[in-house]
């Protein structure tokens, strides 16, 4: 792809440009050392780096265009130096422009909240695939066009990267796209630039902190997203059974429809009946039974249903008929049971709302013989708040609790394994089994199960690695215990 400089610069915010406008750019980068001959590098201050350390870096590596919000104190003759007010609010405008606009092609729904986002992205992929209609995710779990899954560099992908597929899965027929929407994503303005069809709320609860600093500022941001992208001619969906769903619509311009299991609402379902396997459930009178488990999934799967009814209302017994057959997501309550009938679920539950409600989950559903473990960890350097609080919640619901490593990164494992046991219940009825090393706690959890047993490993659900020290580790959860049963013979 091959486009004018002046062209990408359309609504950008620019204070100056220095050198010749008249270049031909055939790529953005916001990584010096990936540029090359002929890319366009975009100078932002980061969080932890200043991009406009590494402009002479860029311009080694072949860039010849150079955005920044900085006039260098050293202007190299043969470059072009575009001077903008907010160097990330203009790469957002940038990047759209550079891909042609794919936002203004295609249907984009952000769905936003603290749990759930994955999984109604992924159920809507789903969905819509079943339902014929070509569509593209945007994911942690990662991008896929259609049925085609997209390997990128980074687990959230960055503004040009979400440009770029999106341009490349209108190419090939896509009419929709789902895409999480973190509040980080939000704050740092890394979906500047998109415009959007409709947003979901899921719900809002204690995550981030270390982050926004306050549940107040976290809730802000979030409702940033729903007064700011979403405009009177789109939609926002939302959960309200959320007790902070009324703060997420104060200044909303579109289209509010609510969902809900327990208050009045335009989209409801009714849980009839409860257990392991699934679920057995009413919802416009139709009655149907789903392989999803837990009141979370039913709330994930009616914000999905409710969406596909707002952009397919027509084919509403055919969105039906199809969303029945959805299966478990991966890494989101994933089951696998053993030979011996040992019960394994993977869960990415990684915050104390998200491990509560997987745990009162399975308490309510499992019988009264059967032992419920859970694996646990905290990850390094994000909350220390919540640290305890997951420790307790796991001490208290579960018959045994392992604690462990989740993705130590920087931090040294033991010291957060101290902070998982600040609690004041803690020793007082049963001993909790420390051990940092992942795999060797995993092997305990299937060592202390007898048949029937429930062992639940928490907070890394999907992910194929282990963090520690800024490397990342090959490391599955779900093949870890289906290994160790295997050798097992369990």
């Amino acid at each position: 792809m091959k486009k004018l400089l002046m062209d990408i610069l359309i609504k950008v915010n620019i204070l100056k440009i220095i050198g010749d406008s008249k270049k031909w750019i055939e790529g953005i980068s916001i990584h010096s050392k990936m540029v090359k001959k002929n890319i366009i590098f975009v100078a932002n201050q980061g969080i932890n780096t200043d991009g406009h350390l590494f402009i002479i870096e860029a311009i080694q590596n072949g860039a010849n265009i150079i955005v920044c919000e900085k006039k260098p104190s050293f202007i190299q003759k043969y470059i072009t130096y575009v001077l903008v007010k907010d160097s990330i609010e203009a790469l957002g405008t940038i990047s759209s422009n550079f891909y042609d606009n794919p936002t203004q092609k295609i249907k984009l729904v952000g769905i936003t909240g603290t749990n759930g986002k994955t999984s109604v992205a992924t159920i809507l992929h789903c969905l819509f695939d079943k339902m014929g209609e070509k569509n593209i995710l945007i994911s942690t779990m990662g991008i896929k066009i259609m049925s085609k899954k997209i390997t990128t560099l980074h687990t959230t992908p960055n503004i040009i990267e979400i440009n770029k597929y999106l341009n490349i899965s209108i190419q090939k027929g896509c009419k929709y796209a789902f895409m999480e929407v973190s509040s980080h994503g939000i704050h740092q303005k890394r979906i500047k630039g998109l415009l959007f069809t409709g947003g979901i709320f899921t719900n809002i609860t204690h995550d981030h902190l270390d982050y926004h600093k306050s549940f107040d500022n976290y809730l802000s941001t979030k409702r940033f997203f729903f007064e700011n992208f979403l405009h009177k001619n789109t939609f926002a969906l939302i959960n309200v059974d959320d007790k902070n769903s009324h703060k997420i619509i104060k200044n909303v311009l579109a289209k509010i429809y609510f969902y809900g299991v327990k208050k009045k609402a335009d989209f409801k379902i009714k849980i009839l009946k409860e257990n392991i396997n699934g679920n057995e459930l009413i919802m416009d009178k139709n009655k149907f039974f789903i392989s999803l488990i837990g009141k979370f999934n039913i709330y994930n799967l009616l914000a999905s249903y409710a969406t596909a009814i707002i952009l397919l209302g027509e084919k509403k017994y055919e969105i039906l008929k199809k969303i029945k057959t959805i299966k478990p997501i991966k890494g989101r309550f994933e089951q696998f049971i053993s030979y011996s009938g040992i019960r394994i679920i993977v869960d990415y539950a990684h915050n104390p709302n998200g491990l509560k409600t997987v745990l009162n989950t399975i308490k309510k559903i499992k019988k009264k013989e059967e032992q419920l473990i859970c694996v646990i960890g905290c990850g390094g350097n994000r909350d220390k708040k919540k640290r305890s609080l997951m420790g307790k919640i796991v001490y208290d619901l579960c018959d045994r609790s392992i604690f462990t490593s989740d993705n130590p990164r920087e931090e040294d494992p033991q010291k957060i394994l101290i902070d998982m046991k600040k609690f004041r219940s803690y020793l007082k009825k049963k001993d909790i089994l420390t051990i940092v090393n992942r795999k060797e706690a995993i092997k305990k959890a299937i060592q202390l199960a007898k048949k029937k047993d429930i062992i639940v490993l928490a907070g890394k659900g999907h992910e194929n690695y282990q963090e520690i020290k800024g490397i990342r580790y090959p490391f599955n959860d779900m093949k870890i215990a289906k290994t160790l049963l295997k050798n097992y013979n369990r």
